[in-house]
């Protein structure tokens, strides 16, 4: 019995290597990235602009929406260029990108707003994302009034 309890010891030692092994494979996204709502640098795509967004509810969404990607916009082209769609959907899905998809989700249903959750939808799906789909959602930021 006291043998069978060391090799599960042993096995979740095994597991906790591997979860923090995946952990710190997975975890380059974020570190990569600059703090949310800083601007970063992104020559390719030129100077980011905002619109004038109204001070509601959705406005304030689409504007932390777009304080959002304005973070992640240098790392974003980086990452376009050089790593798969899948790739992309795992940073898609990190940390780094949530405060975003928060801000986004009650954009979908404001007339108001579906140009900026258009084009943030395109822009973080891996079969979509391109430098093309930031520059739509550039523009989208800028046009928010």
């Amino acid at each position: 019995m006291g043998a069978g309890k060391l090799r599960v010891l042993a096995a979740c030692g095994i597991a906790a290597i591997g979860v923090a092994a995946l952990v710190s494979a997975c975890g380059h996204a974020s570190a990569s990235s600059p703090a949310p709502g800083q601007p970063s640098s992104a020559p390719v795509l030129g100077k980011l602009t905002f619109g004038s967004f109204p001070s509601t509810g959705d406005g304030a969404r689409a504007l932390t929406l777009c304080e959002q990607w304005a973070g992640l916009r240098g790392a974003y082209v980086a990452r376009v260029r050089a790593d798969t769609p899948y790739e992309l959907e795992q940073w898609f899905s990190s940390t780094a990108w949530r405060p975003a998809f928060t801000a986004n989700s009650p954009l979908r249903v404001d007339p108001a707003y579906g140009h900026i959750s258009t084009a943030f939808g395109l822009a973080t799906t891996g079969q979509a994302a391109s430098i093309a789909s930031a520059r739509f959602l550039d523009r989208a930021c800028a046009q928010a009034d």
